[in-house]
């Protein structure tokens, strides 16, 4: 299947024609890495046998019309065409694939530490230079949070409720997010109940949540490991990753071993981080956990948002609240490859989670254990929460 969507591929060289005024460029720029992105794709995400199995005439189809839709414009900027390359990275999945216009070195990556991860859905900025936010005076923590709405935050909404909000778990915040717990200690030991909002998140590194786990869980942790695809390049890309990283030595614990693996591997196959499909891992727990646990999530909560759910939500003390998730998590570990317009990179999978195809959440999400209506404003968004305090706190999600 892969070899009959390679034929269709011609890579027009001859016309990558750095275009013209006003951020246009030629055509034959955005069909170059369409062309390229597609081969790539085949030859290299971790999912694509699969996708290719499932839907090879949809894919086509996509594929006929993106090429088509570039052929019909006289001239292209760069958001016309990457809106164009993404509407066809959808006929193979809703999430995980992308394209960003940054060089390669300036994509954020996902970190391998654990099970599937990701960069954000929306995509995301590189970490800034800096001091760690762990390391800062707490006035510029609190002005930095002030600026970034995505910054970790803690608030008492009672005598019995905390609420923790993650606006996103990318890598930058992990440092925050331990800062979050080590400030409010008391009071998290002190409320019996949570609510964790991780609503709008679009994903990050699964290193970012794990300081939560020894909370939420109860000393046992079941665990879908993931499988990577041998390519060379895929090869290339996972030593590329932990010097980009908050904790090269930790990422190159995990994944220093898997890379040899892959080098002694035969390419095209896939080879497992460690020797069992599932594994029962033990969490160190908190002496004092909450009693009631809510965790807010709606569409907006994909990749590694979606595994902090998946993870939490083993807890006897967790419930979900609110609407499915996204549905981008099966195939992850997404990382950069340059395509040969030089404006654009492509971002895709090199890993597949072992969970599939028994439990799968691409294009499904995973469902909440109470269903809420989708808000139709801010204010209404915000009622949630309340609704949710009231319900902990022995009252009716009815609103009365």
């Amino acid at each position: 299947m892969q070899k009959r969507i390679l034929k269709r591929l011609v890579l027009p060289l001859l016309f990558m024609l750095h275009g013209a005024a006003n951020g246009a460029e030629a055509p034959g720029a955005c069909l170059a890495d369409l062309e390229d992105a597609a081969r790539y794709i085949a030859a290299n995400d971790a999912g694509a046998p699969g996708l290719l199995a499932d839907h090879e005439a949809a894919i086509t189809r996509a594929f006929d019309k993106a090429r088509a839709d570039i052929a019909a414009a006289p001239s292209l900027d760069d958001a016309r065409c990457k809106a164009i390359l993404r509407s066809y990275f959808r006929a193979w999945r809703p999430g995980h694939l992308g394209v960003e216009t940054r060089k390669p070195e300036s994509v954020p990556i996902s970190t391998p530490i654990s099970a599937p991860v990701s960069t954000p859905i929306s995509g995301g900025k590189p970490a800034p230079a800096g001091t760690p936010a762990a390391a800062q005076p707490a006035a510029q923590q609190a002005a930095q949070q002030a600026d970034d709405p995505k910054a970790p935050r803690f608030k008492l909404l009672g005598k019995d409720t905390v609420l923790l909000s993650f606006g996103q778990f990318n890598d930058r915040y992990a440092a925050r997010v331990r800062q979050l717990i080590a400030d409010h200690r008391a009071e998290l030991v002190a409320h019996p109940n949570w609510i964790i909002d991780v609503r709008d998140n679009g994903g990050g590194a699964d290193g970012t949540y794990k300081p939560l786990l020894g909370w939420l869980l109860d000393g046992e942790l079941p665990h879908h490991t993931v499988e990577f695809l041998v390519t060379p390049d895929n090869i290339k890309r996972q030593e590329e990753v932990c010097p980009q990283l908050s904790n090269p030595a930790a990422c190159m614990t995990s994944l220093g071993p898997v890379i040899e693996a892959m080098r002694a591997a035969k390419p095209g196959t896939y080879v497992m981080k460690g020797t069992e499909r599932i594994s029962y891992d033990k969490v160190a727990l908190e002496p004092k956990r909450p009693a009631r646990v809510a965790i807010l999530i709606d569409r907006d909560c994909g990749s590694t948002c979606e595994q902090f759910v998946l993870e939490a939500r083993t807890s006897f003390r967790v419930k979900l609240v609110g609407r499915p998730t996204y549905g981008a998590l099966d195939d992850s570990n997404m990382r950069p490859h340059p395509l040969p317009s030089g404006v654009r990179t492509l971002l895709y999978a090199t890993t597949r989670s072992t969970r599939v195809p028994d439990m799968r959440i691409d294009g499904i999400g995973i469902p909440p254990d109470i269903l809420l209506p989708k808000p139709q404003d801010a204010a209404a968004r915000d009622a949630e929460v309340a609704l949710v305090q009231r319900w902990l706190e022995g009252g009716s999600l009815s609103g009365k």
